[in-house]
This record gives structure tokens, sequence and C-alpha cells, in this order.
């Protein structure tokens, strides 16, 4: 089933990725994905649906993409936002 997006959402997925890729070459859809739920709590959209969406955006790109949620992980009390 395909879920809609709000226009804002979905503008914060390709900005988010297009950062990522830009910046660091990779993207790593666990994290950028909770950053995107986070900044958009309001909208109740769930962690997976936002990861699949960010994961067809990357293959469209063509983007090199990383799978890590331990990244999400506190370490010395921080959690890395990006990889």
């Amino acid at each position: 089933m395909k879920i809609a997006f709000s226009n804002r959402l979905s503008e914060d997925i390709v900005r988010t990725l297009e950062f990522a890729i830009r910046d660091f070459g990779i993207a790593n859809i666990p994290v950028l994905a909770e950053q995107i739920r986070k900044r958009n709590e309001a909208e109740n959209v769930a962690l997976e649906d936002i990861m699949a969406r960010l994961t067809e955006h990357a293959l469209l790109r063509g983007a090199a993409m990383e799978f890590d949620s331990a990244s999400l992980e506190p370490q010395n009390g921080h959690i890395h936002a990006l990889p």
C-alpha cells in the first residue's frame, strides 16, 4: 500500500537525502529516516514508511546507501546524527 505523504514531508525527505549525498557521499537510511521522523512527528508517519521512501529516492538517484541503525545508539551521551 502506498502511503500519501504531505508535501512538507516529501520535500524534507528529498532535501535530507540530497544533503547527505552531497556532504557525505552516502545515505545512512535509518539515521536519516529517524531525523526526518523527529522533525515531522506531528504527521505521525511510521519510521519504516519514511525509510522506504528514502530508499526509493536513493535508488532513483543511484546513491550509495548504508543501513547502519547502530549509528542511532548513544555514544558518549551523543547520538550521531549523520554518517
